[in-house]
């Protein structure tokens, strides 16, 4: 038992007197979890945060068990969540979760994107219980309409007024074929360790908030000029940085215009083998003269 493990159980328990120490004392699942992350079995404690959450919690217990999943992070970033793998059919499964800040107006997105080689008819996500996120939500794909079996992307959008609320959430991805896949999954209020904002008209600035994970992808910054193009914002060029970060646009020869400057800092984590990704966007309105 680690003295960083031990302090954080210290300071969970004095800082939820409500529950108190009985935690340790009966065979419950909040008691089973706390001796999991200990043991460092990751897996079981994971389980047992999802029995917690089924259970709907009182909200000092949400607060609680919430502490203790962002806790749980630190030991390998959330790869040790699951030890079953996607199916076969899927490739990739990837959690977003972005906060997008224009002038006058903040939006809020949560986005599940896949890759299957198995034409894909619906991806929902609903909270825990049978709760929808949102009617205002798009399904999306870049596969071929005439092509039944092929390796693509699929997803579904959901824009939000808010930030996602922090719970247990099911995943429910179904094939063309009628096949269909589940999964939970747990959201957090993890902060962006790393952020961005506007340091002058054309130019930003990181700030380094907290340490990083060492066992988490390093924050990506990704810089992109958009064009609006027959109703719809189309990218003209983009970049991503995983260090060296820069703090002005590096694009050459953009043909002169009023673009959009979406600048984002990424952190991601996992649950098993599923990519939770948070972003951080800001953008604004960018001239390119014909001296630039």
């Amino acid at each position: 038992m680690s003295k960083h493990s031990l302090l954080l159980i210290c300071s969970l328990l004095t800082a939820s007197t409500q529950v108190g120490a009985e935690w340790f004392e009966n065979n419950t699942p909040i008691s089973q979890a706390h001796r999991h992350l200990l043991t460092k079995d990751q897996e079981s404690m994971f389980q047992s945060l999802v029995e917690i959450w089924q259970q709907q919690p009182s909200k000092t217990i949400k607060t609680h068990i919430n502490r203790l999943f962002l806790q749980s992070l630190e030991a390998d970033c959330g790869k040790g969540y699951s030890s079953q793998p996607l199916p076969k059919w899927l490739s990739s499964v990837i959690v977003k979760q972005q906060s997008i800040q224009s002038p006058g107006r903040d939006t809020f997105q949560a986005t599940i994107e896949l890759e299957s080689e198995i034409a894909i008819s619906s991806i929902t996500l609903k909270k825990w219980v049978n709760r929808k996120i949102s009617n205002d939500r798009e399904f999306f794909t870049n596969a071929a309409s005439d092509v039944v079996t092929q390796s693509a992307i699929y997803g579904i959008r959901y824009n939000l007024t808010s930030p996602i609320d922090v719970g247990l959430y099911r995943l429910e991805v179904k094939r063309i074929d009628g096949e269909a896949w589940s999964q939970w999954l747990i959201f957090t209020d993890q902060a962006l360790k790393q952020t961005v904002r506007w340091s002058a008209k054309d130019k930003w600035q990181i700030e380094k908030n907290a340490l990083l994970n060492p066992y988490c992808p390093l924050p990506k910054l990704e810089v992109g000029l958009y064009d609006y193009v027959d109703g719809k914002y189309t990218q003209v060029w983009g970049q991503e940085y995983e260090s060296d970060y820069p703090t002005e646009l590096k694009a050459k020869n953009i043909p002169p215009d009023r673009y959009v400057l979406a600048v984002s800092m990424k952190q991601t984590r996992w649950q098993g083998p599923i990519l939770f990704e948070r972003s951080q966007i800001i953008s604004k309105t960018f001239d390119v003269s014909v001296d630039d």
